[in-house]
C-alpha cells in the first residue's frame, strides 16, 4: 500500500506523530475515493503503532463476492473481466482483519439472479435491461442470453454489479433471499460489536461509499446502534482530501483529528467531526473562489488541518498560482472541490 500510494499520489500527513489509539477506538474516516484505504493505511499503521495491536476494517460486502474484481471497476475490457471473474478472496479477508457490512435491503444483481435459476432474463429484468445484456453479447461475438444462467459470467460482470432492492423488479418475490440476507446483516453487525468490545480498534467509513459530488455525508444508518452496543471509548476522525489541481501527481492530504468520547446524537457528532477534520487545500480555495488569506486564517483559528504550503504567504501564492493554472486544464474537477469546501463548513 505504501509503494502504490506514493507512486500514484503526493501524500501529506497532518496530525499527531503518535496517535495513541486506545483499545476499542472507532476510527471514522471520510470516504473520498476508492483509493482511500491504500492511502490511509501506511500512515495509520506507523503513527498508530499498530504493529503492537491488530486493527480491524469494516468493508463493503461485495468485496466478499466472487467476481468483485471483474464487476466493480469501471472501464475494463470484457476479456479482462473474464479473466478476473473467477477470483474470490472472501476466505482471506478476515485473516487480514477485514469484515463485511451487509445491507439487509441492498444486494448485487448477480446475487439476485443466482436465486432465479432457469428463469428467462427478460421476465426477470424487463426488456430494456435485458437488451443491454444482449448488446454486450453481440459486442463479444456471442449469442444473446436467454435465461439468467447465461449472464452469470465475466463478460457481463459490470452489468451484474448494480444494486438491487426488494422493490426492484429483479428483487421482487424473493422473500426467502431477503430474509436470509437480513439474518446475515445482523450477524455482520454482531461481529463488529464483538471486535470493538474485545478491544480491537475498528476502521469504519460511515458514509458507506465515496462521495459522488464532494459532499461530506450523509452517513449510513447503523452507526448509532454500533456505538451503543459496542461502547467504544473514543471516536477518532480521519479525513482525506484529494487535490488534482497541481502539476504531476494528485496531492492527497491525510488528516488525523483528536479523539472524542461519543456523546449525544452520534451520527450528528461524527458528521461534525469529519467536516472539522477535512483539510483545507489549494484546490478547494480556487474551486470555491474563497479569499485565500481569510480562509487560511479562519482554518488555523478553528483548528482545521491546512495544506502546509498554504500556511506561509509566499508559498501560498506559488501554490495557488499552480492550482489556478491546473484549474484551466481540469475544469471538471472544480464542482467536486467547491462542494467539498462548502460542506466542510456547513
Amino acid at each position: 500500500m505504501w509503494a502504490y500510494s506514493r507512486a500514484a499520489f503526493r501524500v501529506t500527513v497532518l496530525g499527531p506523530e503518535r496517535l495513541g489509539i486506545a483499545p476499542g477506538t472507532l476510527l471514522v474516516v471520510s470516504h473520498r475515493r476508492e483509493t482511500d484505504v491504500p492511502v490511509l493505511c501506511p500512515p495509520l499503521y506507523r503513527r498508530g503503532e499498530l504493529r503492537r495491536q491488530r486493527v480491524a476494517f469494516a468493508a463493503r460486502d461485495d468485496m466478499f463476492l466472487p467476481g468483485f474484481f471483474a464487476g466493480f471497476p469501471a472501464g475494463m475490457p470484457p476479456r479482462v473481466r473474464r479473466l478476473l471473474y473467477p477470483l474470490a478472496i472472501a476466505e482471506w479477508l478476515p485473516r487480514v482483519e477485514v469484515f463485511p457490512i451487509r445491507s439487509a435491503r441492498v444486494a448485487r444483481l448477480a446475487e439476485v439472479l443466482a436465486e432465479r435459476g432457469g428463469a428467462e432474463l427478460a421476465d426477470v429484468l424487463g426488456r430494456a435491461e435485458a437488451r443491454g445484456f444482449a448488446e454486450r453479447a453481440a459486442a463479444c461475438g456471442q449469442r444473446a442470453p436467454v435465461v439468467v444462467e447465461d449472464v452469470l459470467r465475466g463478460d457481463y460482470a459490470d452489468l451484474l454489479w448494480r444494486a438491487v432492492r426488494p422493490d426492484d423488479p429483479a428483487g421482487q418475490g424473493l422473500d426467502a433471499f431477503w430474509s436470509r440476507r437480513a439474518t446475515e446483516a445482523a450477524g455482520d453487525f454482531r461481529v463488529l460489536v464483538e471486535l470493538v468490545r474485545g478491544g480491537r480498534p475498528l476502521v469504519l467509513f460511515p458514509e458507506g461509499r465515496p462521495s459522488p459530488d464532494g459532499e461530506i455525508g450523509p452517513l449510513q444508518r447503523g452507526l448509532g446502534a454500533l456505538v451503543r452496543r459496542a461502547r467504544p471509548p473514543a471516536l477518532l476522525p480521519v479525513a482525506l482530501a484529494y487535490d488534482p489541481l497541481t502539476r504531476g501527481r494528485t496531492r492527497v492530504v491525510v488528516a488525523f483529528g483528536a479523539p472524542a468520547a461519543p456523546s449525544g446524537d452520534v451520527e450528528e457528532q461524527t458528521l461534525a467531526l469529519l467536516r472539522r477534520t477535512m483539510p483545507l487545500t489549494a484546490g478547494q480555495l480556487v474551486a470555491a473562489g474563497a479569499e485565500p488569506d481569510e480562509a487560511v486564517r479562519a482554518g488555523l483559528v478553528e483548528g482545521r488541518p491546512v495544506e502546509p504550503s498554504l500556511v506561509a504567504a509566499d508559498s501560498r501564492s506559488r501554490r495557488l498560482a499552480e492550482a489556478q493554472a491546473a484549474a484551466e486544464r481540469s475544469p471538471d474537477a472544480l464542482p467536486f472541490l467547491a462542494r467539498e469546501y462548502e460542506s466542510a463548513r456547513s
